[in-house]
């Protein structure tokens, strides 16, 4: 008898040294993982993705914080509030520097700019350009500690970088999991580290529940001026 199911195919993702790591879940395979260089590497091996969810910034305020994140941090509460990060403001991409970007963001907003943000602008550049492509699949935002806190059903105490961070998170994955987890590490490699793997797992997880209509959003949509999402979802 076939076991075959309806759910589509999709894909969550995390940023990574080596580009992105991308966890793909078919129903009738289970999961699998691989890092490419760029998103259209991504879409180009997996082109029957029915949905994308990604650990990344989509819209981009111009002036303000934006309501999800300053949802999502409530929900999170301490210690995992601080993981979540205000997405920069969109006038501060320009920036090649810094410093650069810190002075725009601040004239922009008022507020400064983590380093941390700043590293992340070739990424955040990379998905805005890609949401002009026409044949790509649905993009949303998520952010793993809230998919962690929705999966385990509390958020996740530890940092996941530590050991007992990543030990939590790989039994949560593994209970669910358990036969492609190794498989699954095993095709990270160099250039993408086990976190950023399980944020990539935490953000599959979420696209299931969107392809399912389960998902939620952690406050309500706004739409930024180049008419993209802010939103994030679990």
């Amino acid at each position: 008898m076939s076991t075959e199911t309806n759910e589509p195919a999709v894909v969550g993702m995390d940023g990574c040294k080596a580009g992105w790591v991308a966890v793909r879940h078919d129903a009738n395979s289970g999961l699998t993982a691989a890092v490419f260089a760029t998103l259209q590497d991504l879409q180009g091996t997996w082109p029957d993705a029915a949905l994308w969810a990604v650990d990344m910034p989509v819209g981009l305020p111009e002036r303000d914080v934006r309501r999800c994140d300053t949802a999502a941090r409530r929900l999170l509460g301490a210690p995992r509030a601080s993981s979540v990060f205000s997405a920069p403001v969109r006038a501060s991409l320009a920036a090649t520097t810094y410093g650069e970007a810190a002075a725009l963001h601040r004239r922009a907003s008022g507020r400064g700019l983590t380093l941390q943000a700043f590293h992340l602008f070739p990424k955040i550049r990379e998905v805005d350009a890609w949401l002009d492509q026409t044949g790509r699949p649905p993009l949303y935002e998520v952010h793993p500690e809230v998919s962690f806190a929705a999966w385990s059903g509390a958020p996740i105490r530890q940092g996941k970088r530590t050991a007992d961070g990543r030990a939590v998170r790989r039994a949560l994955i593994g209970r669910a999991h358990g036969p492609d987890l190794e498989a699954l590490e095993a095709a990270c490699g160099r250039g993408c580290a086990r976190d950023d793997l399980y944020d990539a797992v935490a953000a599959v997880w979420t696209a299931r529940r969107i392809a399912a209509g389960e998902h939620v959003s952690v406050a309500p949509a706004e739409v930024d001026q180049a008419g993209r999402r802010m939103e994030i979802v679990y």
